[in-house]
């Protein structure tokens, strides 16, 4: 039998776990969504899509119905259910994965990966509905080691898929806290070996990716910023028309006071001015980034910025950074992606991978960074990395606080060691497609500035 589907697909991945728990062989033929739009392929799927299952009787497409077809034909005589009330409850939560939690998933991960704009309001509505989804799971898994019983079955497979994506991406540690029985189910199933040699190993989100950062958002942030500024002026206004405790004072015998009070009535319309200003210089303070408390530097990141782009010769501006650098106040750093076994299979996916760990960078850091960050390799197994420049000699708070910073490495450049120091530049002369960056083929490269 032969398995036509996209590679790293959530889809093609429970057929082939289940194919594993069933002790059926099944080739792998890895099929883009491209190949499967052309006329010959429509001979085995009429509607175009993946994944399709080849058996010596046809074809068979639909990932749930392949599902059951494995489990109906395979060793493992519990993949269906021990008795006929159990393969009732299969086909329950096989229909429950599919209408309920996986549409709501793929509406959230589509947002996430950036294939489709952002849409926070819609995001929150669709993570309300998997909140309960994952409630009702919770419930069912209270009564039993698996969805239909003790035995493991072709719903906790497809069922697990779907979770897979939103305790990887969408759910952090807190979000995940009230589904216990949920994440020990979870993990139970992806300690499996079938799941695991295509999986990978499971990697639990510890804060959720979000939604990446859009330029209409930055610009409504901005705005924001903008206005209390146009409102100051207004708020100071407001003490010279209350006036009232002047006039209260009148009764008083003596007036002379009053004449010596009202330069000191007028003095508090300048100090709510200064309080302000103290206001706004202690929120600055504590928002002051621990870069900008570093000793000054006579490096200047901005000039060597604009100076890099002017200058076609890439290999040059290079040498210039080496010479101009200043190594207490700056350093260089090689991040590398520890990528899971199921990841790096596929350009495209690759490459939006990079662009989410762009994206989801704090945006102010770009005051105190400068980095290329690529996609080398070839399919199956690309890599992404990068070579960056930044502020001070640690990694900062910025990266600290990276939703995916604990799946990299960070190789900090000894600019004493010119064999580093090479490796490093490579990333920045070697962007063109094609080129050959430190052994791997260079795929597709951006800026961090």
């Amino acid at each position: 039998m032969k398995l036509y589907g996209v590679q790293a697909n959530g889809r093609t991945g429970k057929v082939q776990v289940v194919a594993g728990l069933a002790g059926i062989h099944v080739e792998f033929v890895p099929t883009t969504i491209e190949s499967a739009a052309n006329k010959d392929f429509k001979k085995k799927n009429p509607l175009q899509k993946l994944p399709v299952l080849e058996t010596p009787e046809g074809h068979i497409y639909e990932s749930n119905a392949i599902l059951r077809y494995l489990a109906r034909i395979g060793a493992n005589k519990t993949l269906y259910g021990s008795n006929p009330y159990e393969a009732g409850l299969v086909d329950q939560w096989l229909d429950f994965s599919q209408n309920e939690l996986e549409v709501n998933t793929l509406a959230q991960a589509l947002q996430v990966f950036g294939y489709v704009p952002a849409d926070p309001q819609a995001f929150r509505q669709f993570g309300e509905v998997n909140t309960f989804n994952l409630s009702v799971l919770e419930e069912q898994l209270k009564k039993s080691k698996f969805v239909a019983g003790e035995h493991i079955t072709i719903a906790d497979i497809s069922l697990a898929s779907v979770v897979r994506v939103l305790f990887t991406y969408i759910l952090g540690e807190e979000q995940r806290k009230p589904f216990t029985r949920v994440t020990e189910w979870f993990t139970a199933i992806a300690n499996l070996k079938d799941w695991k040699d295509f999986f990978g190993r499971a990697r639990l989100a510890k804060v959720p990716f979000g939604l990446p950062i859009e330029q209409k958002q930055k610009k409504e942030e901005k705005q924001k910023e903008e206005k209390p500024k146009e409102e100051q002026p207004k708020q100071e206004q407001k003490p010279k028309q209350e006036q009232k405790p002047k006039q209260e004072q009148k009764p008083k015998a003596e007036q002379k006071p009053k004449a010596e009070q009202k330069p000191k009535e007028e003095k508090p319309k300048v100090q709510p001015k200064q309080v302000e200003e103290d206001d706004d210089g202690e929120k600055q303070e504590k928002k002051k980034n621990p870069l900008d408390l570093l000793p000054p530097s006579p490096f200047n990141i901005d000039d060597y910025k604009r100076q890099y782009f002017l200058d076609k010769d890439i290999k040059n501006q290079i040498n210039v950074l080496f010479q101009q650098i200043d190594a207490q106040g700056w350093s260089l750093w090689e991040i590398i992606y520890n990528k899971a076994e199921n990841e790096g299979k596929m350009l495209l996916i690759t490459n939006n991978m990079k662009r989410g760990f762009l994206q989801r960078m704090d945006p102010h850091f770009r005051k105190y960074a400068f980095g290329v960050h690529g996609v080398y390799g070839e399919e199956p197994d690309l890599q992404i990395r990068g070579a960056w420049l930044w502020r001070g000699v640690e990694i900062p708070q910025e990266i600290l606080d990276h939703p995916s910073y604990e799946y990299h490495t960070f190789n900090r450049i000894d600019l004493a060691n010119e064999e580093q120091k090479q490796k490093w530049a490579n990333y920045w002369v070697f962007q063109e497609e094609d080129q050959v960056t430190n052994g791997l083929r260079t795929r597709d490269v951006e800026y961090y500035r």
